[in-house]
């Protein structure tokens, strides 16, 4: 596996001691990119559970996957919120 740390300034561009919050942001594209995923196993599954006349279980699937949109746009908030930080931070230098 490789370690992304090596390709992050810990210290940011400017060498400040207000770097990204790295650890907060690993955790963001982690999550953003299991909750997109899902949504797209879910909507496979529910296609295919249509296609088989299972409506119930097609209705789960794509309750589902629309839950995992949401938590893949609340992941997407977090990681934007960390560029409008970088981007404040470099405003006021």
């Amino acid at each position: 596996m490789v370690s992304l740390d090596d390709y992050i300034d810990p210290l940011g561009e400017e060498g400040g001691d207000e770097g990204p919050d790295v650890a907060a942001d690993f955790a963001a594209l982690k999550a953003a990119l299991k909750a997109l995923a899902d949504a797209i196993a879910s909507t496979n599954l529910a296609v295919i559970n249509g296609a088989q006349g299972d409506a119930a279980a097609a209705t789960q699937r794509v309750q589902a996957s629309v839950a995992a949109l949401k938590r893949f746009h609340e992941a997407m908030q977090v990681l934007e919120a960390g560029t409008e930080d970088a981007a404040q931070v470099a405003e006021d230098d």
